[in-house]
């Protein structure tokens, strides 16, 4: 009768040893789901408040800055200086354009990558699917939310210099621009 006694203790505390390992590992992926919802939170803030930017307008002020500069201007010797100022300000619209699939891209997989992890954390929380991969699951987000964070960082990096750019040269070549037009019609 003690044998019996003792080998149903000997299960009973080898189930909650296995149990509680189970609970500190659940805990443990459910921490890392939390965070990288928490990292998503922020980048989504972060597109947001980026969408902000007048990238339409800028690109369209380029354009016809740009028209009106080669309209109107007769090089009769080369200017470098103003060449070069030209190119850099050609290259705002190219540069803005192409950036622009990197926000569209976040905007895009965030919402998907969110999703993705309310799955695994109700597959972690109820135990379903293989529990050998929910590492190899949350390690897959994991790569995914860091190159949503590189993408933005990206985007913000390139818009803001093409931004300082434009905030640079604007004004001269909207002004050279503004000054042919009047010396044409005069």
């Amino acid at each position: 009768m003690t044998f019996m006694k003792w080998f149903f203790v000997a299960i009973a505390v080898l189930t909650l040893s296995i149990t509680s390992c189970e609970n500190d590992n659940k805990t443990e992926l459910l921490s890392q789901i939390d965070q990288m919802e928490n990292t998503l939170d922020s980048l989504e803030t972060i597109v947001k408040d980026t969408a902000g930017y007048s990238s339409a307008e800028m690109i369209a002020s380029v354009r016809a800055t740009i028209l009106k500069v080669k309209t109107n201007y007769v090089a009769d010797t080369i200017d470098y200086d103003l060449a070069e100022q030209m190119n850099s300000y050609k290259d705002i619209r190219k540069g803005i354009s192409k950036n622009s699939g990197n926000l569209a891209k976040a905007k895009q997989t965030i919402p998907e990558v969110q999703q993705k992890l309310s799955d695994l954390r109700h597959d972690i929380e109820n135990g379903v699917n293989d529990r050998d991969k929910y590492q190899e699951f949350i390690n897959f987000e994991q790569s995914k939310v860091h190159e949503i964070e590189e993408v933005l960082r990206y985007y913000v990096e390139t818009n803001e210099k093409y931004h300082n750019t434009y905030d640079e040269l604007h004004p001269i070549i909207k002004q050279l621009g503004d000054s042919l037009v009047n010396a044409k019609n005069e």
